[in-house]
Order: C-alpha cells, then sequence, then structure tokens
C-alpha cells in the first residue's frame, strides 16, 4: 500500500500537508487538497489498512539531535539524557530510532527520514533548536513532540528543562557567602540553558550590589574553558572565583590556570554545571551544580506519552531541580581568610 510519503512526492506537497488533508485538517488551500486527494484515489490509499494510530504511538518514538561539528551524543550530559531515554523505552517495550537533524542557521536543509515513518508516533528533540526548525519538525511530521533542553517564548510544544536559573544563582550565593565578589561568569552560545545560567548570575550579583563580569565564548567545550582562563589572568586580575556555562568550559579553566601558575581554588575558585562523572577525578576535584541526566531523557518520554493521552491539553514546561554539589575547587579567598585572620588577632 503506498504511503503518505509517496502521496506527497507525487503531488509535490510536505508529507504533513498529506496528513493534514487525509485527516481533513484546515490550513490547507482547496486547490492543493484537491490534488493530494486525487493522487491518494490514483495510488488507491486506504487509510483504513493503516496500523491505528493509539498502537502506533504507544510503540515507537523517534528521538532527533541538534547537529554539531561532533557528535552530540558523545557529550557526557547528553550521552547520559539519552541513556535515561534509551530506559524507559525499554522498560515501557516502546521501540527508538534516532537521527540528527540537517539545520543550518535556522533552516532544513534535508528532513530526517524517520520523520515521514508511518511507525513513529511522537518526536523527543534533545537540544538547542531554533524555533523554526522546531516548527518545520512538527509541521512535517503532524506528531506529537516534545523539546529536551530547549524552550523559548511562546513555545507551542511540551518541553522539559533544568532549573539552570535557581541551580547558577545556588553557586553565585554560596561563593558570595565564602567572602567572594569578583566572581565571572564564562558564558557560551545563546542557547535557552545558557541564556538561563547567565540570567542567575546577574541576578544574584545585583542584588548584592556586586558588578557582573561575563566573558563570552562560542561553544561549550574545554578549548573554551582554556580561552576564558587566559582571558582573565590578562584581564581580570581581580577575580577570586570562576562560575562555567558547564562542566566541560570548567575543566577548560581548571587546566589553564593551573599552567599559568594560579592555586586552585587558593586564588582563583572555579565552579561548573551538569557534575559529570569525571567533576570527581579533576585535581582539584570540581564544585558543580548536580543534574540528574538520566532523569531528565526519562522524564521527557513520560511527557511525550501525557501529551498522546491528552493531545488537546496546553503545552506545558516541566523544570526539574538541581542542586549545588560542593567539592575542593571552590573555598573561601585567599585574601579574605587573611583580613579574617588579622581581625581576630
Amino acid at each position: 500500500m503506498p504511503s503518505t510519503r509517496k502521496i506527497a512526492e507525487k503531488a509535490g506537497v510536505s508529507v504533513g500537508t498529506v496528513s493534514r488533508v487525509l485527516n481533513n485538517k484546515d490550513g490547507v488551500s482547496d486547490d492543493v487538497r484537491r490534488r493530494v486527494l486525487e493522487v491518494a484515489q490514483e495510488l488507491n490509499y486506504s487509510p483504513a489498512k493503516r496500523l491505528p494510530l493509539p498502537v502506533v504511538n504507544m510503540t515507537h518514538i523517534g528521538l532527533l539531535v541538534r547537529p554539531l561539528g561532533e557528535n552530540l551524543m558523545a557529550s557526557p550530559f547528553y550521552a547520559d539524557v539519552y541513556h535515561g531515554v534509551e530506559q524507559i523505552c525499554s522498560e515501557r517495550r516502546i521501540n527508538l530510532s534516532f537521527s540528527s537533524v540537517d539545520a543550518v542557521e535556522g533552516r532544513v536543509r534535508n528532513l530526517p527520514t524517520l520523520v515521514a515513518d508511518e511507525r513513529i508516533g511522537g518526536l523527543v528533540l534533545v537540544g538547542a533548536m531554533a524555533p523554526s526548525v522546531v516548527e518545520r519538525l512538527a509541521e512535517a511530521s503532524q506528531l506529537p513532540v516534545v523539546l529536551i533542553d530547549n524552550w523559548f517564548p511562546n513555545c507551542r510544544w511540551d518541553s522539559v528543562m533544568l532549573d539552570n536559573t535557581g541551580g547558577v544563582a545556588q553557586a553565585t550565593e554560596r561563593l558570595i557567602d565564602m567572602g567572594h565578589t569578583e566572581i565571572v561568569f564564562v558564558s557560551g552560545p545563546d542557547h535557552p540553558s545558557v541564556v538561563e545560567r547567565r540570567a542567575g548570575y546577574g541576578e544574584v550579583m545585583r542584588r548584592h550590589g556586586l558588578s557582573t563580569q561575563i566573558i563570552y565564548v562560542g561553544e561549550l567545550g574545554i578549548g573554551e574553558g582554556d580561552a576564558a582562563a587566559e582571558e582573565i589572568v590578562r584581564n581580570l586580575p581581580g577575580t577570586t572565583a570562576v562560575i562555567c556555562s558547564n562542566d566541560m568550559q570548567a575543566f577548560g579553566v581548571l587546566r589553564r590556570l593551573a599552567q599559568l601558575g594560579c592555586q586552585i581554588p587558593g586564588d582563583i575558585s572555579v565552579v561548573g554545571f551538569d557534575d559529570v562523572s569525571m567533576a570527581t577525578l579533576t585535581f582539584p576535584s570540581l564544585t558543580t551544580v548536580n543534574v540528574d541526566r538520566i532523569a531528565f531523557g526519562r522524564l521527557a518520554v513520560e511527557l511525550l506519552m501525557s501529551r498522546v493521552q491528552s493531545p488537546g491539553r496546553p503545552p506545558v514546561r516541566c523544570t526539574m531541580a538541581v542542586n549545588l554539589v560542593e567539592r575542593a575547587s571552590a573555598a573561601t579567598p585567599r585574601r579574605h581568610m587573611l583580613v579574617a585572620s588579622l581581625m581576630a588577632t
């Protein structure tokens, strides 16, 4: 039996348009509707022969990740998120298909094949994707969609996010409690999670009457941490603490500061975000914001199943709590300890 993809190819329209016509939905011109129906009749398409939609939706989902210069799943953070998705799919006997999204500057160049796979009943989109990319994928598939680690104003899809603002706010407050006043934040690309983390730092600093110092770097890797450490030593010599957008940046900062002769945490404290497994193996071990990444992935699938069962409910944003884990890379600044010692005598 011909698929909707075959009809779309012959009619010269998208798979999503075919789906809207065959399901008698709005948003299609009369001419396009007529052409699609004529092609469907010509190809002897019979929707009654398809698998019942509820069965499909509960047995097969697609996972799409945003493209990066390197494999997104090689990231310690996203690898664990994927494991959480895979884990719950295995428990629920849900088939899982995986692909990346070929998109550049907010435009999808080629739709992933799984978008047209009629066995798939829902999509999980992992990582920061432009609203236009999400819109294109949702329109082409006509499937329930859940976003992981991505959200934007007026978002029409369910999403799972971390308490990014609160996590960095915790870290900033703790550093200030330790006596730090010259705290630098290493930012990154304007992904939703990074923007929220930067906001958490700024809010706390302003509330305490302290000046913000933000270093903008292009990505979230160790190399960007190296570069940030160079800039701090060269241009911000009064810095006593650094908060990074993620642990990978923090690893680079730790490494380069040590190479430049800085004592950590004596001269400069360093804090990360994510608490990937390597955070306990650095020297000194990294103070960071802990994220339950397995639960993060599981939550997305739970939300997708909820959407399948209640297709008409409003979109929701689920925010998962995080917490600061204190290790050896952050402490009271040395000069603050000296002042306290002098005052005591």
